[in-house]
């Protein structure tokens, strides 16, 4: 009995510390897909992009992250705002350089109208996936919402770059002409 103790221990240890491992490899097929996103010449083609553009950027480094990440946006879809942000937290916790946990945590924070926190998650997002739409785009109507629309164009002139067919460019007046 006491063996049986003692490895539920062990066990219950090596899980509590296990390490996030590194990122998935991604990079070349974010490189094609916004490749392919600048060449679009139709917005449905840009949209099958954009959707290749998620799901690699909702590919967690492994399983616990997969999970927690999940559960995450989860908890967003059913409004619960609260338990997103802790799941969130504990994905950031684990796996501090995966760019998802960060962004899914602004998304939960903007849509609980806590701007001023999802700011910092957006820019690490940023900090480590410079082109991610989503959080470009979130860290824009972050600054709109907060009244800061000469920063909220910059982001949406940034996203436009990289996603001709966004439909950030609604957002604000000549977004697309005064480029």
């Amino acid at each position: 009995m006491k063996f049986i103790f003692a490895a539920l221990l062990a066990i219950m240890a090596s899980i509590g510390s296990a390490e996030c491992p590194d990122n998935p490899p991604i990079t070349q097929a974010l490189n094609k897909a916004y490749t392919d996103l600048k060449f679009a010449k139709f917005s449905a083609e840009a949209q099958v992009v954009t959707d290749e553009l998620w799901r690699l950027w909702t590919q967690a480094p492994d399983g616990e992250a997969q999970r927690l990440l999940n559960s995450g946006m989860l908890r967003i879809r059913q409004g619960d705002l609260r338990a997103a942000q802790e799941q969130l937290s504990d994905l950031i916790a684990y796996c501090p350089n995966y760019a998802e946990g960060y962004n899914q945590r602004a998304f939960a924070r903007y849509l609980a109208f806590d701007f001023e926190k999802a700011l910092p998650d957006l820019a690490r997002t940023l900090a480590i996936q410079p082109r991610h739409l989503g959080a470009l785009s979130g860290k824009g109507l972050t600054h709109l919402a907060l009244g800061q629309e000469a920063l909220a164009k910059i982001e949406f002139r940034k996203v436009l770059a990289l996603n001709p067919f966004t439909p950030d460019q609604d957002l604000i007046q000549d977004l697309g002409t005064d480029l």
